[in-house]
């Protein structure tokens, strides 16, 4: 069964972002892949009030390039708030570059009705996956 890591933007956008990913996430075991969404994961852990669960890129990116080392693929999902947030994601950014020096296949999708669709722009994560 192929391996999916699923990234989305997340900073700025946290609530939307977290009921996407899990859509887009049903979406991709529906589709007969295993996959692991670093959002569906650590939204919920980052909510916990007490537990002292660090929000910033420095602490979660450790844990978001293991689970990279263990997918096939990386697919990005160009969330309804539009490709710019993509672009300016620091997370997002840094694991397409992660997974790109681990010669990855790296795919830009969008999630509609559970079903998904590649993501076409012009140049779109062109340079990325080769």
């Amino acid at each position: 069964m192929k391996k999916i890591y699923l990234a989305i933007p997340y900073t700025g956008m946290q609530e939307s972002s977290y009921r996407q990913a899990n859509v887009a996430s049903v979406a991709v075991l529906n589709e007969g892949y295993n996959v692991f969404s670093p959002i569906t994961h650590s939204h919920p852990l980052a909510q916990l009030e007490g537990l002292n669960v660090p929000h910033t890129w420095e602490y979660w990116s450790q844990i978001d390039y293991q689970f990279l080392d263990w997918a096939d693929e990386m697919w990005v999902v160009v969330p309804e708030e539009g490709m710019k947030t993509v672009l300016d994601s620091t997370g997002v950014n840094a694991e397409i570059e992660y997974a790109v020096k681990q010669g990855m296949v790296i795919r830009a999708i969008t999630c509609e009705d559970n079903r998904i669709e590649d993501y076409v722009e012009e140049g779109m994560l062109e340079d990325a996956s080769g």
